[in-house]
């Protein structure tokens, strides 16, 4: 999508670091009483970029997959207004604006070797995500899951 050139190559930090910058995106770029993203430049970065039947990438993050959970990061539960990123090792980070959420999974799949592939096969971290959506809607009966759908419009 960008000719090769990209910033993603992977989530490398511990878990509270990766949270206060999930935690920036979902306070619209302030963290600690400081602006350091505009937030217009939050929206642009997490929103979908293209018709999300085609594409499920924002500019900066992936996206939920409307109507396929079997495509992308987001559990079944997640709103179009989610974002996140998984890595080579099997880390993820996931917010999800709608239900003022902050997931992240750090792990290490390539132990022993390459060749471990249980997290993504067990579909591990897309369950793990799932019980803390399932969590929050039991906890707060005034959030309805919202339906995924074509149009993030639609929310």
């Amino acid at each position: 999508m960008l000719g090769g050139i990209s910033g993603h190559a992977g989530l490398f930090a511990c878990a509270n670091d990766v949270a206060k910058i999930m935690q920036m995106f979902l306070d619209g770029g302030e963290y600690g009483g400081v602006e350091y993203i505009e937030p217009e430049t939050i929206e642009m970065f997490t929103k979908y970029q293209f018709d999300s039947t085609v594409n499920r990438r924002g500019l900066a993050w992936d996206k939920p997959c409307p109507g396929d959970t079997t495509k992308g990061l987001g559990s079944g539960s997640a709103s179009n207004l989610a974002y996140g990123h998984s890595g080579y090792t099997g880390t993820m980070v996931w917010a999800d604006p709608y239900y003022d959420m902050i997931y992240v999974f750090n792990s290490n799949r390539v132990y022993p070797d390459a060749e471990n592939w249980k997290i993504i096969k067990m579909n591990v971290r897309t369950i793990i995500e799932e019980i803390f959506y399932q969590a929050i809607l039991s906890n707060d009966k005034s959030l309805k899951a919202p339906k995924m759908t074509k149009n993030e419009e639609d929310l």
